[in-house]
């Protein structure tokens, strides 16, 4: 197998892989494996029934679809006493998934690099998040097993998977609230499309959790009996379990002389910029993602056989939705919702329901919603399917998933006996490059990208105390004063940092980005929103769950920030958030490079608390040989567009990013510090530049935390650059601190203010080894010395 980077300038575009699904693992409270699930579903069977693993008593509903008993999952013993519950389900479909596919957990060997993990989740790690909380207003969080912290983390599911199964591509994870395993089926397939992987271990897991269950009572959606998706008696139940795919190259497939279950044609994501949990009524963002899909995979409406629908069973969902359908579709679409079977499983329901509906449509049967009795008002009559499973030919499919902050995905998929029909669409490889046409900062050197630039030049700490722990370099506090910004005064601070941020990167361009499709918005991040957490956790923990604040739920999903930046400029065009500002940019860039989106802003933003700061120090995360690093808040946007698209309209291009790679280092508790996923970063993103280790003129550096991170680095460097490497020029952490979310694309941004000084080298490389594990290098270039 031979490497290929994703942003490596072709002049020609390379043949378009077929994506294939070759094994599939389910995990849900209605069935262990996926033969047994496929017989739930054709009998009519659902799991959803009080709630027996914490006191439901008080709330709008008690019914969810729940594990009393969390499975084993071949993990250990230890593993149970601190991983979150999310992981193992995940660990369990993964087992099953690759059992199916014919693949050995551990036995990629040398072709571990091929292997990518592209996992989906909303709320994983918030059971551990509960623990932590629960620890910290109980003066106890000293007491608490440091591990059960970095389980917190929603990526921590994805690490756990990617050292099972022992893979070493690319690993992403996507926080998009409930369109995220769709979405993470997308990605996946597109690492494949792209020559990134030939294997793609993809999926999503998700739990049921008090606060969960707290902030959907809060905003008054959950049912007192059983979810009935379009019909009479709206409302939701809430259900947790785990899918996982196995995406795989058909000439991998091949090879290995696997079956095929399916195939993954195309994919399409969108924004509503409409409202933080309502979706847009018109449905216009679903109806968008749904034509994005069936673009990329060269469809026509009518080519499509069966739609499952999101079907949340609220009266907010449904209507939107079904009305969507209607225009893309018309009265005749065969649809129903799966929720109605094992609940609304968040960020799992994607992949959950891709399984499913393959499931079904394997035997010759589209799946039938329970309780579809009449068609509620306000939603569009269509063809639901009801009182059981439809028998017909059902080859083509399609998969939709929305969630808070306007995220939209849907996800097109076909059996084997379609697999020599219809026309992939050929990749439109930008042969020109990328640039970057705006960047905006909030950081404690101040509010502007100028400011920054200044301070690192100065190189003086801008950290001030913050508790007992760390220091913590903090930004100014901000006040929205345009019309526009006002309805965003309460915002979380990070998402009001970002919105300024993204606001200046944005500019002039500003109408270029309002409610264009081609326009899309990238976010990255780690814990989200710090300051509403905290709150909302306060009002489940120190007063009445039942009572539990529904202002502050809403923004403690991880793709808040980005929904509300979304929602502040209009961007409805591809929007997700992934989790790490160095994931989110390197995706950000394969969109435009592949294609999918003109141009696309990336957008990180963290801030800091005397309780983060704690808990950091708790977790070991920050505690290095000599002073403490500082925790630092703020936010780093970056506006992105193909070069030649920037010069057709005569916009001033700052830098070229001329080449990117991402992979990730990460064991359960740390960095490797063998510096391995580091040195293959540095190696490939020099190659997608076409540049040689002596053409790096300087290095921007992320080695913060641990001893292992700096090990990591330093060995890095060495291998990649021998025992001289490039200079360090500027150093982002030491000077506005160390932000969780944003420190890789600070370091771009740093390499940024570098290279634009007239008397700069051609050639900067951002790099680093992240606290949550991401590996990852950017070439920053000047743009007059390409053109």
């Amino acid at each position: 197998m031979t490497n290929t980077n994703s942003g490596k300038l072709h002049e020609t575009p390379a043949p378009v892989e077929r994506v294939l699904v070759t094994g599939m693992g389910a995990l849900t409270p209605l069935a262990g494996s996926c033969a047994s699930l496929y017989d739930a579903l054709f009998a009519g069977q659902d799991s959803i029934a009080p709630v027996e693993i914490f006191d439901a008593s008080r709330f709008l509903g008690q019914l969810a679809s729940t594990f009393n008993k969390v499975p084993a999952a071949g993990l250990s013993v230890e593993d149970h006493r601190w991983m979150d519950r999310a992981t193992f389900f995940a660990v369990a479909a993964l087992h099953e998934a690759m059992a199916q596919a014919g693949l050995e957990p551990g036995a990629f060997q040398g072709d571990a690099e091929r292997v990518a993990v592209c996992l989906g989740s909303s709320h994983s790690g918030l059971v551990e998040t509960e623990a932590v909380a629960m620890a910290v207003l109980n003066d106890q969080l000293a007491q608490l097993d440091p591990r059960k912290i970095c389980a917190t983390l929603v990526s921590h599911c994805t690490a756990v998977v990617k050292r099972v199964a022992g893979a070493k591509g690319r690993v992403i994870t996507i926080s998009s609230a409930c369109a995220s395993s769709n979405t993470a089926v997308g990605v996946g397939a597109d690492l494949i499309r792209n020559g990134e992987a030939d294997i793609v271990i993809a999926g999503g897991a998700d739990t049921v959790s008090l606060s969960v269950i707290a902030g959907f009572n809060a905003l008054r959606a959950l049912s007192s009996t059983k979810t009935a998706p379009f019909s009479i008696s709206p409302g939701l139940n809430i259900g947790e379990g785990a899918g996982i795919v196995i995406l795989e190259s058909k000439t991998s497939a091949r090879k290995r002389g696997v079956t095929p279950l399916a195939e993954v044609l195309g994919y399409g994501l969108s924004g509503d910029a409409h409202h933080a949990t309502a979706p847009d009524t018109t449905g216009a963002g679903a109806e968008q993602a749904m034509r994005e899909a069936l673009a990329s995979a060269n469809l026509e409406p009518h080519q499509i056989d069966y739609v499952n629908a999101h079907g949340t069973g609220t009266e907010a969902n449904d209507s939107a939705e079904s009305q969507a359908m209607l225009r893309v579709f018309g009265p005749g679409v065969v649809t129903s919702s799966l929720k109605s079977f094992f609940g609304h499983t968040l960020g799992a329901s994607g992949v959950l329901e891709l399984i499913s509906t393959i499931l079904m449509a394997q035997r010759g049967y589209a799946p039938h919603g329970l309780r579809m009795t009449e068609v509620r008002p306000g939603c569009a009559v269509l063809d639901y399917i009801a009182d059981a499973p439809r028998q017909g030919v059902f080859n083509t499919l399609m998969v939709n998933n929305y969630g808070f902050g306007g995220n939209n995905s849907s996800l097109l998929v076909c059996l084997p006996q379609v697999l020599s029909g219809g026309a992939i669409m050929p990749r439109t490889i930008a042969a020109d490059g990328v640039v970057v046409t705006g960047v905006g900062t909030v950081s404690a050197a101040g509010t502007t990208f100028a400011a920054l630039a200044q301070a690192l030049v100065a190189g003086v700490a801008l950290a001030c105390k913050g508790g007992d722990a760390f220091a913590s370099a903090t930004s100014p506090a901000l006040r929205f004063t345009d019309a526009h910004l006002k309805p965003f005064a309460r915002c979380a601070p990070s998402a009001k940092f970002g919105i300024a941020a993204l606001e200046a990167a944005l500019g002039a361009d500003k109408q270029l980005y309002d409610h264009n499709p081609r326009s899309g918005l990238i976010c990255g991040s780690v814990f989200g929103a710090q300051k509403p957490t905290e709150k909302f956790m306060e009002s489940v923990f120190q007063g009445d769950p039942a009572l539990a604040n529904a202002h502050y739920f809403p923004m403690i999903t991880m793709n808040a920030n980005g929904g509300a930046a979304s929602l502040a400029f209009g961007i409805t065009g591809y929007t997700t958030t992934l989790c790490g500002s160095a994931a989110a940019l390197c995706y950000a860039l394969d969109l435009v490079r592949y294609g999918r989106q003109d141009r696309i802003s990336v957008l990180a933003s963290d801030e800091v608390t005397p309780r983060l700061l704690d808990i950091y120090h708790r977790a070991g995360a920050l505690d290095v040989v000599g002073a403490p690093a500082a925790l630092g808040e703020g936010a780093c946007a970056l506006a992105l567009e193909r070069a030649q698209g920037a010069q057709a309209r005569h916009a001033g291009a700052l830098v070229r990013i001329s080449g990117w790679a991402h992979f990730q280092d990460c064991l359960d508790l740390g960095v490797a510090v063998n510096g391995d996923a580091l040195h293959r970063a540095i190696v490939h993103a020099l190659g997608c530049a076409g540049l040689q280790p002596d053409d790096i003129g300087g290095l921007v550096t992320l080695d913060c935390g641990p001893a292992p991170v700096a090990t990591s680095v330093r060995r890095a460097l060495s291998l990649s650059f021998g025992v001289t490497p490039p200079p360090v020029v500027a150093d982002p952490v030491a000077v506005i601190g160390y932000t969780p979310s944003g420190a890789p694309l600070w370091t771009v941004a740093a390499a940024m203010a570098v290279v634009m000084r007239s008397d700069s080298p051609d050639h900067i490389m951002a790099l680093g080894a992240d606290l949550v594990g991401d590996a990852y290098a950017v070439v920053v270039s000047r743009c007059r010395s390409i053109e």
